[in-house]
């Protein structure tokens, strides 16, 4: 990250931290506040205005600009438009940047490829040169969808928005509830080595905490407490 991020809420007193190295949690047992909480982030990383503050190095930051929210570990996808969209602009700078001999090889033999194929018609084609996005797009070019555990997933959809997207922070709802402490420790370590930020929100505390973890906790009857701290 580029400096820690702190984020405010309006029902926060203590604000959430994102650093290099420490894993933040927001345990929120009041089921109602959990449900508002969680629809207005989702909201705000799509744009919308919300009770969520973000800040970094003294300045407001748009949450959606600088970070990614998983709020549904059964179905979050590689493969939504934004993303591929991302993805096929990177592989075009690849393309005109470090392989553009191979490109302008490939282009040419395609060329003279399609020439040859006008001389088996009775009447004139037109076409043009192909850039690196028809490639892409005739290939089927996406991520890859099967993957032999959660942990591997979320860690390669993680570097995808490091590199696509460069994100600087993650926020998950509920992590913990599907992962064991030995495959969360992977990932924390993982987004250490990165310098990442993590911000898990759970409907409940059900295990000790993590020694990298730090926790924020709402109580059923909307009190404060903190942990780890």
């Amino acid at each position: 990250m580029k400096g820690e991020i702190k984020i405010a809420h309006v029902h926060l007193e203590t604000p959430l931290i994102l650093t290099d190295g420490c894993v933040q949690l927001l345990v929120v047992e009041n089921p109602n506040e959990f449900y508002s909480m969680i629809t207005d982030l989702v909201e705000q990383f799509d744009g919308a205005e919300g009770a969520f503050v973000f800040s970094q190095n003294g300045k407001i930051i748009d949450a959606a600009k600088y970070g990614t929210i998983i709020s549904n570990l059964f179905q979050f996808d590689f493969n939504d438009k934004k993303l591929l969209t991302l993805l096929q602009k990177r592989l075009e700078e690849v393309a005109f940047g470090e392989k553009i001999s191979l490109f302008n090889e490939l282009s040419a033999k395609t060329i003279e490829f399609l020439g040859e194929l006008a001389f088996f018609v009775p009447f004139a084609l037109d076409y043009s040169e192909p850039q690196p996005i028809d490639y892409l797009k005739a290939a089927g070019v996406k991520f890859e969808k099967s993957y032999d555990s959660l942990e591997e997933k979320l860690i390669c959809y993680i570097n995808a928005l490091i590199e696509l997207k460069k994100s600087e922070f993650f926020v998950f709802i509920n992590l913990k509830s599907v992962l064991d402490d030995k495959r969360l420790l992977n990932i924390y370590e993982h987004c250490f080595r990165e310098q990442i930020g993590l911000l898990l929100i759970e409907r409940g505390k059900f295990r000790p905490l993590l020694p990298a973890e730090r926790a924020v906790i709402i109580t059923e009857d909307l009190c404060e407490i903190l942990e780890n701290y």
